[in-house]
């Protein structure tokens, strides 16, 4: 079984990232639950120009991207996965300076995955083909998914519990243990490598 994870949300925990470069560049305090670009930028907190200027600045300075914490239970599950033979791959929006940044943050924490950034703004679904599995924490970025990847999965964080996943896009998904449970349960309908 081919497994593709996003970076941002699901490996990597860029809500408090995003929290203190908020903070720091503007002066702003947004709790990391609630730092999601419709939520903060529909409200006025931040304009779309300052939000993108602070994504760059968090994920683009090598100094700020290598602070990010881990996703709970991303450092033991993902070996697992390994081990038990399931084939993983990162598909991100970032961009290849951004990726850089991951990829260098990935080998501190022992974490050996293939990187895709495909870049922002473009639509993953040509670097999903193949994959039988994909989860994001973004649901505009698992909708084009629906007729390339079969199983699709939205991991829930605090800014994205408003938004209901309807069944012929994904199921969601609470936590890493969660869904290391929901792979085991599609053995019977896609095998291990």
């Amino acid at each position: 079984m081919i497994i593709g994870l996003d970076f941002d949300g699901v490996i990597s925990d860029c809500g408090r990232l995003k929290s203190d470069g908020a903070k720091h560049l503007y002066g702003v305090e947004i709790p990391p639950e609630r730092f999601k670009k419709e939520l903060i930028v529909d409200s006025g907190i931040l304009t779309l120009d300052e939000y993108r200027h602070l994504q760059k600045q968090i994920y683009g300075t090598r100094e700020i991207g290598l602070t990010m914490l881990p996703v709970d239970g991303v450092l033991e599950l993902v070996p697992k996965l390994q081990q038990e033979g399931y084939d993983l791959r990162i598909v991100t929006s970032r961009g290849e300076p951004e990726s850089k940044i991951a990829r260098e943050w990935m080998k501190s924490k022992g974490l050996d995955v293939h990187l895709v950034g495909i870049g922002g703004g473009v639509s993953k679904a040509d670097a999903c083909k193949g994959l039988d599995v994909y989860i994001d924490d973004d649901l505009d970025k698992l909708e084009p998914l629906v007729d390339v990847v079969p199983h699709r999965y939205l991991f829930s964080w605090g800014y994205n519990q408003h938004i209901k996943v309807p069944k012929s896009v994904g199921k969601r998904i609470k936590s890493w243990q969660h869904f290391y449970e929901e792979i085991s349960s599609l053995n019977g309908k896609c095998e291990p490598n």
